[in-house]
Order: structure tokens, then sequence, then C-alpha cells
């Protein structure tokens, strides 16, 4: 230490006696220093002895405080500066390691660097506890003050992290959890960790991201198969540093499936459209939406569905088919898998296939046709909704109850369900025919409703007159011209005579004929006094009318009677009875 400039104030110096011009001291001056003490100077005179006397005094700081934030390298340094003495010049900041007791300079303080302030910052520190003291300087002489708390620097923790899987190999959708373990020398790390999958952050759907006690979890499901590369990533907080895991291959193999498939409508029948609806889903513990296609089947039979392919649309695919014979079926459903989800089949469905209903219609060529005349039956048969298909087998056309015997046709139903019967009938009536389908196996029977034929006779050729009277009394007239067309019959009677007659249907040689089996009725007209017209029947397989028709004379004038009839043909057959 460097000798000290003698005080100049507040000091007691020990005075040379008067009369002496030149005197030799040899001053010998030490500084004893405390904490808040007095400075001492002692002195030697030669020749005169020693003796000693007080200086200023030097108070030191107090109140030294040493803080660091976590992680942080620079230490805050502040002290209360002394209320008492002489003031510093200014302050010497040391640094003390508390483990090793080694001490430095610190807040660029040296003892030719002072500070003027009261606080400081220490940058740069390295990790460690230390305490720090403050020391007051002026001209050369010090004072420590009492030493700060410990303070801890610790920049950066060196940390690890590593993941696991709590199931490996997995399947597609199933629930994974990977853990992540952070860990450090000393302490437990905080913060938050990223799980990745490659190079994705993985959006987990349970689980906390946020360490607590050093782990945090991620829990999620694989939305396809594959190898996976799992890291996690802790993103380091104060004091510690950040850390990645290494990877973890996570193995996810295609998850299971089951397949199911149910009927619209079962039981069903020949032709209708059934809709098959196949469900595929995902078997514990997997999950997801299968996709891929389904093939049905109809035992080993695979079915052609309406509409082509039946691809998986949320899990559901449909097939609309019809059945074209009847039998039960088992259908199943097959699943033929992806990528992500294994091929699975249904249970069988027993499918109920019965026979259509079918309606039978009958048609006539014509609807009179005389004795002896082909006539032709169309028989149709269809099948009813909502079954389908073309019937086939045999019809059976009937006349009432009696079998019709065809002379040419087919009774068997052609391909688009239809059957003939031409036949001729021998008598005269009105039939009520029928046509009867046998069915099949896959089409029920049906008979059609009747058709009523009319059969005339077929020897009646037009109209003529019978039981002729003239005024009550039977009459034989002279009748000449065609039967049918022009026939005319003439009898004599005198003034205001009155003749009747029945008439009915005649054969060409005028032999009274019955027509047909029907009521059929004939149209008259008269002229001469009482002129009329009218109407008279012919009953069911008669000859004649059932009353007769009648014209009377005006004076001495002709009268005459005159009947019309359309028959079967078309054709309108006439006749004349006159009274001349």
């Amino acid at each position: 230490m460097p000798a000290p400039t003698p005080p100049k104030t507040r000091a007691r110096r020990a005075a040379p006696r008067r009369g002496v011009r030149a005197l030799r001291v040899t001053v010998l001056m030490a500084v004893l220093m405390t904490v808040s003490s007095t400075a001492w100077a002692y002195w030697t005179v030669s020749g005169r002895g020693t003796g000693t006397a007080p200086t200023a005094t030097i108070s030191t700081p107090s109140s030294v405080t040493a803080t660091a934030a976590v992680g942080a390298t620079t230490v805050s340094v502040a002290w209360t500066p002394p209320s008492a003495g002489v003031a510093p010049t200014g302050y010497r900041v040391d640094r003390t390691n508390v483990t090793t007791s080694a001490t430095v300079a610190a807040c660029g303080t040296s003892p030719s660097t002072l500070l003027t302030t009261t606080s400081c910052s220490d940058p740069s520190v390295p990790d460690g506890t230390y305490r720090y003291t403050v020391v007051a300087v002026r001209s050369g002489w010090t004072t420590t003050g009492p030493s700060s708390g410990p303070v801890t620097v610790q920049a950066s923790v060196v940390t690890s992290t590593s993941v696991s899987s709590s199931t490996n190999p997995s399947v597609v959708g199933q629930s994974v959890t990977y853990t992540a373990t952070v860990s450090a020398a000393s302490g437990t790390p905080a913060g938050s960790v990223t799980f990745r999958d490659g190079g994705s952050a993985l959006t987990c759907a349970g689980g906390s991201q946020t360490l607590s006690a050093g782990t945090a979890t991620c829990t999620v499901a694989a939305p396809s198969a594959g190898t996976r590369s799992i890291t996690a990533a802790y993103a380091g907080s104060a004091p510690y540093s950040g850390s990645s895991s290494a990877a973890v291959s996570q193995v996810v193999n295609a998850a299971a499936t089951t397949t199911t498939v149910t009927s619209s409508t079962n039981p069903s029948v020949v032709g209708e459209s059934v809709t098959y609806t196949a469900t595929v889903s995902a078997s514990a513990p997997g999950g997801g939406t299968p996709g891929g296609t389904v093939t049905f089947k109809d035992g080993a039979t695979t079915l052609t569905c309406a509409g082509g392919i039946p691809t998986l649309s949320s899990g559901s695919t449909t097939c609309l088919v019809s059945q074209a014979s009847a039998a039960t079926r088992a259908i199943t459903a097959v699943y033929s898998g992806s990528a992500d989800h294994l091929m699975s089949t249904s249970p069988t469905v027993s499918q109920v296939v019965g026979a259509a209903a079918t309606t039978s219609t009958l048609t006539t060529s014509a609807p009179t046709v005389r004795t002896g005349q082909s006539v032709t039956y169309t028989a149709t048969v269809a099948s009813t909704a909502p079954g389908g298909g073309v019937p086939t087998g045999v019809v059976t056309f009937k006349d009432g109850t009696t079998v019709i015997g065809c002379t040419s046709g087919t009774q068997t139903l052609s391909a688009s369900g239809v059957a003939t019967c031409t036949t001729a009938f021998a008598t005269a009536g009105t039939r009520s025919v029928t046509a009867a389908y046998a069915g099949t196996a896959n089409h029920s029977a049906s008979t059609s409703a009747s058709l009523s034929q009319g059969v005339v006779a077929g020897q009646a050729a037009g109209l003529v007159f019978s039981n002729v009277t003239v005024n009550g009394n039977p009459a034989t007239p002279s009748c000449s011209g065609t039967v049918g067309t022009t026939f005319t019959c003439t009898v004599a009677g005198g003034n205001n005579a009155v003749i009747a007659a029945n008439v009915g249907f005649g054969s060409s040689t005028q032999a009274a004929v019955s027509y047909s089996g029907s009521t059929e009725t004939i149209n008259w007209s008269s002229t001469g006094k009482n002129a009329a017209t009218g109407k008279v029947t012919v009953a069911p397989s008669a000859t004649t009318s059932t009353t007769p028709v009648s014209a009377t004379k005006t004076g001495s004038n002709a009268a005459s009677v005159t009947v019309t009839f359309t028959e079967s043909g078309g054709s309108t057959w006439t006749a004349v009875l006159t009274v001349s």
C-alpha cells in the first residue's frame, strides 16, 4: 500500500517547539481500518518520541443485495451508501464464489476503476453461487461493508427428451398415447412439448402437452396405415434448454372390419326390386371409416347391381337387384378391403323370393260370330306389381266350364306372355269364355274375366213372316224376292182390312231358324190407317217374335208393315208385308 498523504483536515498534529528551524522527522503512518472505524495515523519524530492522532472516519456501505433472473447471466447489485463520516470517492464491487472462495472484481470495477453509483449490473457471470461485497474507497483508504446474500446464476441446464408409445404396433383408428419425458441433471424441467409425426406436428386428441413432473402426453389415432416416425420436442424453459427425442417407429397396421348386409324387402317376389345395404365398420380397437368396394353375392354367384360397382360412401353402399326366379337366396356382402382396413364378409341373409302374382286378360277377334265361323281368342298374362318378369307356361281357354278345343294358335305363352286359341261353335248361343293361366314356380296362376261371345245361327239369311192373319183370319201371303234383302209378301183384304203377323228369322228358303241364344230386337214401321213404329223381340233360341206386327188399310188403300234387323255381321235385313 502506498504511503498515505498526511491528513490536512480534521486531524491533530504534533508541532515542533518554536525556535527550531530545522528538524528531521521520520513519520511512520499506518492505517487500521474496520467497518465504521476511525482512521489513525502513527508517527515518530527523531529525538522527540512517538505519537498518534485521529483522522477522519470513512463509514461502510450497507444493505448489499444481489439478484439474478432465472436463466440470466447478469446479476444486479445494489447497496445503501454510508450515512455518516467522510463520503467515499467511489466503490469497488467484489464477487466471491461461495464454493471456491475465489474473489474477483465485479461490475467492471477495479482498484483504479470505481463506481460513483449505488447499484450496478455484473454481466456474463458464469454459472455458480456467489456473494457480493461493496468496498468504499477514498484517497486510497478503503472500508468493506457486509456481503450480500448468496445469489445463484444458472444460465442454461441441459435437458434430454425421450418418447414412448403405449401401443406399438397399433391399427388404423386406434388411440395411442405417446409419453414424452424431459429430464435434467438437476431440477425438474417445465414448459411444453410438441409431438411430431415426421415433420408434421400432431394434433393431439387427448393428453396434456404441458410438462407435469417432467412428462407430457399426446393421445392420437392414426388415420392410415404405415410406419410413422414419432418424435417429441421440448421447447425449453429457462434455465432448461430445449431438446428433442430420438424417433420412435410407430407401426400402424390396417384395422380389422365387420360387414353386415340387410334387405329392404324380405320376403320378396320374382321381379321385385330389392335393395341390399352393406355397412362396413372398423372393429375395436381400430377406427376410421372404411373405403373401397363391396361385392354382393347370391351364394357363390356375384350379383349384378343396378348402377354398377357398389363403392362405399360413409361406410355403406347398396345394391339394387330383382330376382328372376323363386327360391330362398343366401345373400352376402364381401368387403374387398383397403390399405387401411382389412377385408371382411357379412353373415348370410336368407332372402325368400316367392312367385309373382299375375293378371290374365282375354280378347276376341269378333264379339259375335255365326255357327261354324272361326273366332280367335288372345290371352295376355302379365306380372302384377311389385313383381316382374314375363310369365311362362300354358293357358287353358274355356267355354263356361268346358275346355275349348283350339283348332289353331298356341296355348303356350310366348316370350311376350301371349297365348292364342282359334275355334268355331256349332250351335248358336251366348258363350262365357275365359282364359286360365296355370302358373309356374315363378308366377302364380290367374284367370281372366269372362268374355261374352255371341254365336248366331249360320243358316239364318234374313227376316220372314209367320202366323199371318187378315182381320184375324189365317192367310197365306204371296212372297217374292230374296230373304234378307228384297223379301216382300202380299195378302188381299177388303176395305179397312187389318193384317198381323209374327216376324222371325229364316233361311234362304224361308224356313224358320233360331238365330241366337240371346234376346234379339226387331224394329218395325207401318203405313195406312194408324201408321206407327215399334219393336218386337225374339226370345233366346226362338224362331219368331213373341208379339205380332200389324197394319190397317185406309178404306180401300193398301197398307204395309216393314221390319228391319241389323245382324252380327253388320248387315241390315228387311222384309215387307202388304195388305192390298
